[in-house]
C-alpha cells in the first residue's frame, strides 16, 4: 500500500467491516457503525503506516483487498500518535460510551495475539475483502501468496490472529490456523464470541 492509498483503503475496510458484529454490537445504528468505521480505520492506518505491512490487490485498477500485519518487534504507536494522525475524530463522535466500551472490548480480543508477538511471530491485523468481492478467492489468495509469503521471507515462524465472526473463523481454520484462545463479550444483551487463532510457518 502506498501513502496515497491509504484513505481508499481506509474506506474499503469501513464499508466492508459494516456488517460484523464486533461494530454491530456497539454501534447498532447503520450511520454511526459507519462514521466511527471510517474515523478509526483511517487513524488506524494513519497511525501504522511505515511501521506496520499493508498489503492491497487491485481489479481493474480498483483496490479490492487490503492486509495489515505486525512484524514481531511492533510496539504500539504513543496515544499521542493516534491523536495526531485522526483519532481525536472518533473521541468528537456522539456515543462515547459505545466508542469506550468498543475500545476495550478490541485491546482485550487483541491481548493474546500481542503477547505472542516476538521471536518469528508476526500478527495479522486484519484482512479485509471488499463487500462486491466476497467468494471469489482474493482473501484466500492474498493470504496465501501475499502475507504467508511475506512472513516466511522476512524469517517469520508463525502468524497470529483473532476474529468475531464465525465466517471468517471457518475461513481462517481452512487455512491452517488453528484456535489458541477463546473469549465472550458483552455489550448491553448482546454477547459476541472472540478467536485467537495461530499457524505455523
Amino acid at each position: 500500500m502506498l501513502r496515497c492509498d491509504i484513505e481508499e483503503c481506509a474506506q474499503l475496510a469501513a464499508q466492508s467491516f459494516a456488517d460484523y458484529e464486533y461494530f454491530t454490537t456497539y454501534f447498532p445504528d447503520e450511520g454511526q457503525r459507519f462514521d466511527f468505521l471510517r474515523r478509526a480505520i483511517l487513524s488506524e492506518y494513519r497511525t501504522t503506516f511505515g511501521r506496520a505491512h499493508f498489503f492491497v490487490a487491485r481489479r481493474g485498477g480498483a483496490i479490492v483487498a487490503v492486509a495489515q500485519i505486525f512484524p514481531p518487534d511492533y510496539r504500539k504507536p504513543s496515544t499521542l500518535r493516534y491523536l495526531t494522525h485522526g483519532w481525536c475524530r472518533v473521541l468528537a463522535l456522539p456515543d462515547q460510551k459505545a466508542v469506550n466500551a468498543w475500545s476495550k472490548m478490541d485491546e482485550s480480543a487483541a491481548a493474546y495475539c500481542h503477547a505472542m508477538m516476538g521471536g518469528g511471530t508476526w500478527y495479522l491485523s486484519s484482512l479485509t475483502v471488499s463487500a462486491t468481492q466476497r467468494g471469489q478467492g482474493i482473501g484466500a489468495a492474498m493470504l496465501k501468496d501475499c502475507v504467508v509469503q511475506h512472513v516466511r521471507r522476512n524469517g517469520g515462524t508463525r502468524l497470529c490472529l483473532f476474529t468475531n465472526s464465525e465466517r471468517n473463523l471457518r475461513f481462517y481454520q481452512r487455512s491452517g490456523f488453528r484456535i489458541v484462545d477463546e473469549k465472550t463479550f458483552a455489550y448491553g444483551s448482546q454477547e459476541i464470541g472472540s478467536w485467537s487463532l495461530a499457524r505455523k510457518i
